[in-house]
């Protein structure tokens, strides 16, 4: 186990410590004065060199001496330096609080700024970001305060108290507390994948949402009971078949009434009559639609040749310039052999005979065969220069006579286009001139006047049957308000009955969701069971590893249910109700020794009111304890 023992201590005007020292050399110290004195100031100190935090966790302390009227005083550095001893070395570590006073233009005086804090590892000054690097290598901050203070672990909230101690100890999983005991295997199939406290949320959440339908129902029958009328039944089906007898024959009167013989006789005549005048007129329309036909026709001939020409233009006047762009190339490269040409023409033999290393005269037969080499190369070259550019020359004028005669073809096409543009022109003058004549004449005066004496004699027809007619329609209104009626209430009652449907169904609803809840409840039964034996498990397990402390894992509510917690306990005692201050302090020892051992980090640790304990459980940690005493400064004993 690694331990921190602290071997000295020295303060320069922090909080109420104008100037204080204190070196324990890693052994027990007790500390004593009046309340007042700076007993905790001490512990302040410590906590912040490492950490920056007073010993209640807060950042923001006054750490500054103040005046008697509560300001700071100034032009005063704050400091706390520590020699402590780790892994068999010592190490001094030195927080300074400073204020920074800076001369701005234009003034006389210095201005306060503000405050910096400078960090010294073994006198040598480092950055707050290595300093606290240094601190961590040795030990977390919360770890820290659980093994320095007695009282630290039990302000921790249950849960955290909780998730330390089944850290320490294990937990018990939930499958070998449910296979323990036969009465929870009905859970293992309930669980599923859920934990057992996800399935708790689960079913408490079902429940509330069964508790809302529930409240609702009650509402809702009220509801539909206030919406039921107490009705008779409507009249027997065969009633409203006579009734609806009786209107199909009022309407069948009605119907022979309107479709009079003679008049309906005369009616498709009319129709007849005008289905002839339609198809006179529209005779005389098709014959002129005939007539601009060939027209149509001519025009879209002559414009699908003038697209044709106008392609074939575009296409030639391509072919142009692409041969117009080679022989440009062409005539380029026909320079080029003529320079080369020209070059090669004035090349001369080398007419020495001397050899150029010795100076010797060469053979006469080797002097002869060089110049006969020379101008057989020559040659050779002229003829191929020659005949390259014949080549290139035959295409040039090749391409330059397909030139000349698809310019010669452009305008030709040219011309034929003019003509039939114009040939377009004159043919839709020809066509609007053809649209713009009048249908031949076409006769409808017999016809329209047959049409008139037909309509003049069915309306002589029709009036006589008026009045009957107008008799019926009232009878069948009359007729139709009776089935109006009976539909009416056929339907209020039918409405009716549907409630009476709709009450039932939600009283099988609410019995159903009742008993629904009481299933779940048993099964939140069955999960309090199953807390109670795996905390029973777990507190056996955790208070194990203490010699004073026990520990209480649930709460058993005024319903019976089953809470989950952590209260500490000495003596059947709460820690945290009415334990006193003694039993608290040893309590807290136990918890830091079995803390330490787990953690594998011992530190020194505080103890405050020393005086109000006779004596302390065994640790062996090194223990600083502040005593109350009459002493008007601090005293070390």
């Amino acid at each position: 186990m690694e331990s921190l023992k602290l071997i000295s201590l020295r303060f320069k005007n922090f909080k109420g410590l104008k100037a204080f020292e204190m070196e324990p050399d890693g052994k027990d110290m007790e500390i004593k004065g009046e309340n007042g004195t700076g007993k905790t100031t001490i512990f302040d100190g410590l906590t912040w060199l490492f950490f920056g935090k007073d010993s209640a966790g807060k950042s923001d302390f006054q750490l500054k001496p103040v005046d008697e009227h509560g300001n700071e005083i100034h032009n005063l550095d704050t400091e706390v330096e520590g020699v402590f001893s780790f892994k068999d070395k010592n190490t001094t570590l030195l927080k300074r609080f400073q204020e920074k006073w800076v001369k701005t233009h234009g003034k006389v005086t210095k201005e306060f700024t503000g405050h910096t804090i400078k960090h010294f590892i073994d006198d040598v000054p480092v950055k707050k970001k290595e300093y606290e690097a240094f601190i961590s290598d040795i030990v977390d901050a919360e770890i820290f305060k659980l093994v320095t203070s007695p009282l630290e672990f039990n302000k921790l909230h249950w849960t955290d108290r909780r998730r330390i101690l089944i850290e320490m100890c294990g937990d018990v999983s939930d499958q070998d507390i449910i296979n323990s005991d036969s009465k929870l295997a009905k859970l293992k199939n309930i669980l599923g994948d859920l934990s057992i406290e996800k399935l708790k949320k689960k079913i408490k959440a079902k429940q509330t949402d069964i508790n809302k339908e529930l409240e609702l129902i009650p509402a809702r029958i009220d509801e539909v009971t206030l919406s039921i009328k107490e009705i008779e039944p409507p009249i027997n089906p065969e009633k409203k078949e006579e009734v609806k007898t009786i209107l199909s024959g009022h309407e069948e009167k009605l119907r022979l009434l309107r479709s009079n013989e003679a008049a309906s006789q005369k009616r498709v005549q009319v129709n007849e009559i005008k289905n002839n005048i339609l198809k006179t007129k529209s005779k005389a329309y098709d014959l002129k639609d005939a007539n601009l036909k060939p027209i149509r026709e001519d025009v879209a001939d002559l414009e699908t040749r003038e697209r044709e020409t106008e392609k074939q233009i575009v296409d030639l006047e391509y072919t142009i310039q692409q041969d117009r762009d080679r022989n440009e190339k062409t005539e380029a490269a026909l320079t080029k052999l003529r320079e080369r040409f020209t070059a090669e023409q004035q090349k001369e033999v080398n007419t020495k005979t001397q050899c150029p290393a010795c100076g010797q005269d060469l053979p006469e037969d080797e002097v002869e065969e060089a110049i006969e080499k020379f101008n057989q190369a020559k040659a050779e070259a002229l003829k191929n220069n020659n005949a390259e550019g014949k080549k290139l020359k035959q295409g040039f004028d090749e391409r330059q006579a397909d030139i000349e005669k698809s310019m010669k073809s452009i305008v030709g096409l040219k011309e034929s286009l003019k003509n039939i543009d114009e040939s377009i022109k004159t043919k839709k003058d020809e066509l609007k001139t053809a649209a713009k004549r009048p249908n031949e004449s076409v006769d409808t005066t017999s016809l329209e006047k047959e049409q008139q004496v037909l309509e003049s004699e069915i309306k002589d027809l029709e009036s006589g049957t008026e009045d009957q007619e107008k008799e019926i329609e009232i009878r069948i209104e009359a007729t139709k308000a009776i089935i109006k009626e009976h539909n009416k209430l056929d339907a209020e009652f039918k409405a009716s009955e549907t409630g009476r449907e709709r009450i039932f169904e939600l009283e099988e609803k609410e019995t159903s969701l009742a008993a629904e809840y009481e299933r779940l409840e048993s099964e939140l039964f069955m999960i309090d069971k199953f807390i109670v034996k795996k905390v029973k498990l777990l507190e056996d397990k955790i208070n194990s590893k203490f010699k004073l402390a026990t520990f209480r894992l649930f709460e058993t509510q005024i319903n019976s249910g089953i809470n989950e917690a952590c209260d500490t306990l000495y003596n059947g005692i709460s820690f945290n109700d009415s334990l006193n201050s003694a039993s608290k302090t040893n309590v807290g020892l136990d918890i830091i020794n079995a803390l330490s051992e787990y953690y594998g980090f011992q530190s020194v640790l505080f103890i405050d009111n020393k005086e109000s304990i006779n004596e302390l459980i065994k640790t062996d940690a090194q223990v600083i304890t502040l005593s109350v005493t009459k002493d008007k400064e601090l005293t070390i004993a």
